[in-house]
């Protein structure tokens, strides 16, 4: 992953395991990811709690992250019984 000023904002939560979620989604899909975040500031300003937590990629990822994130989830049919 590249130097922090290097990196792209995917997407910002309020919750650091929905970022969690989110890298690991991408990295599962080939695209390297980093959390980003500042537990305690925010905390004073949003709410015990809550913080600001970016998901952060490389700027050569961002389309095809971007685009990952926000494909919809298919089901899967179980069939006829």
């Amino acid at each position: 992953m590249a130097n922090d000023g290097d990196l792209k904002v995917l997407a910002q939560f309020e919750d650091e395991i929905e970022a969690s979620i989110v890298k690991g989604m991408l990295e599962a899909n080939g695209i390297s990811a980093g959390v980003l975040g500042d537990n305690v500031a925010s905390a004073l300003m949003h709410g015990l709690g809550k913080g600001q937590w970016k998901v952060v990629v490389n700027p050569e990822d961002f389309d095809a992250a971007e685009e990952l994130l926000n494909t919809p989830i298919e089901e899967e049919d179980e069939g006829d019984e």
